[in-house]
């Protein structure tokens, strides 16, 4: 499976790809609770992260756009080239404040992985992940990923990550920070 470093040119199709991904995925079902509002939201605000944090980040694809991964160093600062409506900037804030920064100081946070729903079972996810693990080698620092979903923590675990946290982030939600 070829992998390919995104281009800038990407964000629109990645965006499109984040958005359709994470539209069942606990978090952002906690913070954006209207179902039929919720994919045009997150395309909001992925293209957002995508556009603001460009510089910062290294995003992953292949040739077809087929999936994406997002890592985010822990220096990512970013700079304000998207304004959101008001009312999605407050959910963009909310699901950007994460617990990695409470438990290390230099890591490369695995931030966002999604695979358009015809390649899922073949093998994309994992060449993704361990792109993430090569890069984490790569830069020597610790390698992280906070997810929402608990039926993930078992795809990561088999990956060779291992369970380091597990944080109650409202009544029914919960974060899970795992690392390799």
């Amino acid at each position: 499976m070829k992998i390919i470093k995104a281009e800038k040119t990407d964000i629109e199709q990645l965006s499109a790809l984040l958005a359709e991904s994470f539209c069942r995925d606990p978090l952002y079902c906690h913070y954006v609770p209207y179902e039929e509002e919720r994919q045009g939201i997150l395309l909001q605000i992925f293209r957002k992260y995508l556009s603001d944090f460009w510089e910062d980040l290294t995003v992953y694809t292949t040739p077809e756009r087929a999936g994406v991964l997002c890592l985010c160093p822990h220096t990512a600062k970013g700079e304000e080239r998207v304004t959101l409506p008001i009312e999605v900037q407050k959910v963009y804030d909310r699901i950007s404040s994460g617990l990695v920064d409470q438990f290390y100081e230099e890591y490369l946070l695995l931030d966002l992985l999604a695979v358009a729903p015809q390649m899922r079972g073949k093998g994309l996810a994992r060449a993704l992940v361990e792109e993430f693990r090569r890069e984490v080698l790569r830069r020597g620092v610790a390698g992280v990923v906070e997810i929402y979903e608990p039926a993930n923590v078992e795809f990561y675990e088999k990956l060779g990550f291992r369970l380091a946290h597990v944080q109650p982030a409202g009544e029914t939600l919960s974060a899970y920070l795992l690392e390799c």
